[in-house]
Parts: structure tokens; C-alpha cells; sequence
């Protein structure tokens, strides 16, 4: 899946929660009814049959899983596709008792889910085997105030991807490096550019605003009133994203997440040197034989450039007939037979901290860079306000990247933007 995708819908999100709010509400299960005994062994209920969402795009993924689940369990899995909405459906359809009993969705959506009363808390056995066997920083996504309410499934950040055939040796450490070759080596009238990433959007920009420090909605990402708009390192974040213009000598206009297939065909066509961009294109290149590289993101004024991350989650639902069925699936999608065949059917990469039982994955040069890079990485706060970050980074980004407005003005704005929308809430 690909991070323009999460970002298109997550207004959708917002709007759609607005609206349930104002319905008839029906009874949400308390913790406690969810709860499970923790001194009894996590058997499925007899007769239970459950109802799995899996990502779009993943239906032959979902359907081995549900196999190798009732093979292993004797409980029948039906696989339904859904889309990047998951959360907005089972909020509609979870109460009236046709939703699944365990869904994905990326973390971003997890407060809003939670807030929600969606997800039932995982029992204290499970909540152990999740934090010894996931990466921490994947626990994370699913985590509040000491409780875990799901099961973080696979993985993705950004790396650096380098055209071996432009790149002779070792790829660049550090963006200084690059932005020297850039200069020598630009052609826009015959569209080769050293380096290229969309400096106007508020994922690929988030490596160049956060080097200084700044942090998105606070250390954690729920803390919704306070952005960080307002602080120097912002601007200063700011400022990297004025200096890229002089590299990717390209209009804002013509740089958007809509057009990053144009970016990933002029990488193809080895007219870009490097390209950061995530595991989704990795299997692409490799069949259409391209000659390239991974490493991690360089460094730029000596500090690291660090990537947002995204947990592809499974939780079980708070209306499922079937809770411990439910959360022994929840559980299993993260095993090492699970993650196995994530990386066979779907290619990606498990949350599971050790990888090295997983054939194909242990010795996949070019995903390990990624599945190290993640633990460095920041994951996406999951702040109910997510949307407003994405709706105004694409005013202030496409200004200041084009010096309509300066990184003072640009940060300025950035504030005065988010306050307007928290008034019209």
C-alpha cells in the first residue's frame, strides 16, 4: 500500500466520524465485556467463525492466512478486500453487527478508532507475546496509557534508492554530496535530475522539517492541540524544504503525490540517481531488472534525515461474537508462519522484531535496509488532527518550496491555518 493512499482518505475520516457522532448511538461494549479472563488458556469459541478485512489489494495474502489459520485452529476465516477506510466502515457497520471481527488499518487511524470504542484491549497474555515479538516501535502505534488494542502486522518507511548505472561505487552519506552532484548533472529540458522526492507534500517533506527536531502533534503524536507549528524547529524545517528547489528545479504545481509515478518511470529509466521513496516499488524494479540500490537516508548539516513510518495493524473488533477466536487470529497474523507468508504472497515486511527464521526475507538485501530504517524511523502520529497536517502542508509546503512565501511566513501560516480549523470544529 502506498502512503498517498492513507493520505487521500484521511479527511474522508474525519467527516464520516462527524457524522456518526451526530446519529442515534447504539451501546459500545465496555473493556470489561471484552475483556478476557487472563488465567484462562486463549481458545476459540465453539463454533466460531470469523469475518477477516485485509487491506486492498491483499486478498491472496488474506486468503493464505485464513487457510493456514483453519488448518492450524479449525476456525473458518472469510476474507473480504476492503479498502483503506476500515476504520469508517466498522464504525458504521461494527454497531450493527455485519462488521469484521478483525480488520486492518493503518496506525494513523488508531486513536480515532479507539476513541471510537472499536477495538477490544488485548488480554494481558497477548499484550506480553506482542511486546516481546514486535518491533517497540511498531508496539507503539497500538499503544495507550498501558494497554495494547492491536497487532502490528507489517511495516514501511522510506530509503534511499540509488540508479547503479549513474551512481559509480559507494552511494552518498550525506544530502551535501548529492546536492553537489545535482548541480553538475541537471538537465530539466531532458528530465534528469540527480535527486528527486515531492518536497511539497507532508510525507516525503517530513525527513527535511523534523531534522532540527520538530516534532508532529509532540513526542508521542496525540498531543492534538499542539502541532508544532509554532516553533523554531519548524522553520528551520522550513528552510530545508526552500534549499531542495535549488536541486529539483520543478514548479510545486508539478509536484505531487498524484504525479510520483512520473518520478518512480524517470527512476526506471535511470534519469534519476536517487530517489527516496518506500518498499512498495522494490518488487517492480527488481522484475523490470532495473540496476539499483538501497540504503538509508543520508544525513544533511550533520543530522540525520528520518522518514514518518506506517504499521499496517490488525485489530479485533469490540462487537465480535467471537473475541477469543478473534484474538487468536489477531495473534497469528504476526507470527513467524504469518510473516512468512506476507513476504511470499504480498512481499512486505512483518513488525516481528527478528526476522531471521523468515526465508527470502532474512537475506532480501534490498527490504532489510528498509526493516532497519524503520526502527530509526518516526511513526505517523495517530493524532485525530492527522488530517489537518496533510490539508496544510499542501498550501505552506508548495509556497515556501517556490519562495512565495518565506520559512517565517510559512510557519506562520502553518499555525494560523490549524487554528482555523480546530475553531470550525
Amino acid at each position: 500500500m502506498k502512503f498517498k493512499k492513507i493520505i487521500s482518505l484521511t479527511l474522508a475520516a474525519s467527516i464520516i466520524a462527524a457524522a456518526i457522532t451526530g446519529c442515534s448511538k447504539k451501546e459500545i461494549p465496555t473493556e470489561d465485556e471484552n475483556a478476557f479472563n487472563d488465567s484462562a488458556e486463549l481458545k476459540p469459541e465453539e463454533g466460531a467463525e470469523l469475518t477477516f478485512w485485509t487491506l486492498s489489494g491483499d486478498s491472496e495474502f488474506g486468503q493464505a492466512i485464513a487457510e493456514a489459520f483453519e488448518a492450524k485452529y479449525g476456525v473458518k476465516v472469510n476474507v473480504q478486500e476492503n479498502g483503506l477506510d476500515s476504520v469508517n466502515k466498522m464504525m458504521l457497520d461494527g454497531p450493527a453487527g455485519n462488521g469484521a471481527d478483525v480488520f486492518m488499518a493503518a496506525h494513523d487511524k488508531f486513536m480515532t478508532a479507539k476513541d471510537a470504542g472499536l477495538l477490544a484491549e488485548l488480554s494481558e497474555k497477548s499484550s506480553e507475546t506482542v511486546k516481546n515479538e514486535i518491533n517497540e516501535v511498531a508496539v507503539k502505534t497500538v499503544s495507550t496509557n498501558g494497554k495494547i488494542y492491536g497487532v502490528p502486522v507489517s511495516i514501511e518507511t522510506y530509503a534511499l534508492l540509488y540508479n547503479k548505472d549513474l551512481v559509480k561505487g559507494e552511494a552518498a552519506k550525506t544530502m551535501e554530496e548529492i546536492m553537489e552532484e545535482a548541480l553538475k548533472y541537471n538537465d530539466p529540458a531532458s528530465n534528469k535530475f540527480w535527486y528527486l522526492t515531492v518536497p511539497t507534500d507532508g510525507y516525503p517533506a517530513f525527513p527535511f522539517l523534523s531534522l532540527y527536531g520538530f516534532e508532529l502533534f509532540g513526542a508521542d503524536g496525540i498531543d492534538e492541540d499542539n502541532p508544532g507549528f509554532n516553533s523554531e524547529e519548524f522553520k528551520k524545517g522550513l528552510e530545508k524544504i526552500a534549499e531542495l528547489k535549488e536541486i529539483i528545479p520543478i514548479k510545486a504545481e508539478d509536484l505531487k503525490m498524484e504525479t510520483m509515478s512520473l518520478l518512480e518511470q524517470n527512476f526506471k529509466e535511470g534519469k534519476t540517481a536517487y530517489y527516496p521513496i518506500g518498499p512498495w516499488l522494490i518488487k517492480s524494479l527488481k522484475d523490470e531488472k532495473v540496476n539499483f540500490g538501497v540504503t538509508t537516508l543520508p544525513t544533511m548539516d550533520g543530522r540525520q534525515l528520518k522518514s514518518f513510518s506506517a504499521v499496517q495493524n490488525a485489530y479485533v473488533s469490540s462487537y465480535s461474537k467471537y473475541p477469543k477466536a478473534a484474538e487468536l487470529f489477531a495473534l497469528f497474523l504476526a507470527s513467524e508462519e504469518a510473516a512468512q507468508i506476507l513476504y511470499d504472497k504480498a512481499y512486505r515486511i512483518t513488525a516481528r522484531e527478528d526476522i531471521s527464521n523468515i526465508e527470502g526475507l532474512k537475506d532480501d538485501e534490498e527490504l532489510r535496509v528498509f526493516s532497519e530504517a524503520f526502527k530509526t524511523s518516526v511513526p505517523m502520529p495517530s493524532s485525530k488532527r492527522m488530517s489537518y497536517y496533510w490539508t496544510i502542508m499542501q498550501g505552506v509546503l508548495n509556497s515556501v518550496f517556490d519562495g512565495n512565501l518565506s520559512p517565517e511566513e510559512g510557519a506562520a501560516k502553518a499555525q494560523s491555518d490549524f487554528e482555523a480549523l480546530v475553531a470550525s470544529e
